[in-house]
Formats: structure tokens, sequence, C-alpha cells
């Protein structure tokens, strides 16, 4: 997979560090939440058909790069490619 550019999400409803990428179908979130790394893979808005929220799957992970790399990961791993 080529270098993702994470862009970052608006301030302040989204506090610091809080970024985003789009990979394929998928939306990938990475933000901390009460100090802890937060990540979420949702299907793309046009793509979830407005059926639920498009969550595909989310966790935590000890750092907030780690966070980015387990989100890239499950994008992968769920993409038909």
């Amino acid at each position: 997979m080529s270098a993702t550019e994470w862009k970052p999400r608006p301030s302040p409803m989204w506090p610091d560090p809080a970024v985003w990428t789009d990979v394929r179908d998928f939306t990938l979130l990475v933000f901390t939440q009460d100090c802890v790394p937060t990540w979420e893979v949702r299907r793309r808005a046009n793509l979830s058909g407005g059926s639920g929220n498009g969550l595909v799957a989310d966790g935590t992970a000890d750092t907030f790069e780690a966070a980015k790399a387990v989100a890239l990961f499950e994008a992968s791993e769920r993409s038909p490619e």
C-alpha cells in the first residue's frame, strides 16, 4: 500500500490529535478519547446506503501511531482487492 496522507480533523469538535483518511471504500478516523488512542473504520458516507452508522470496526491502541496502523490494516483486510 502506498503512503497514506492523513488529514487533521476540524477543531474544536475534534481535539488534537485527530486525523482521518479515505482508503478504498472506507473512511478511517483516529483520535484520542479520554487520553486513549482510538480508531474507527467506517464505510464512506455515499456508500453506506443510509442503513446504520457505517461503522465497520473500531478499537483502541497503545499509541496514536499504532492506532493509525491498525485502522489501515483493518481497512485493507476488508477491501476486496
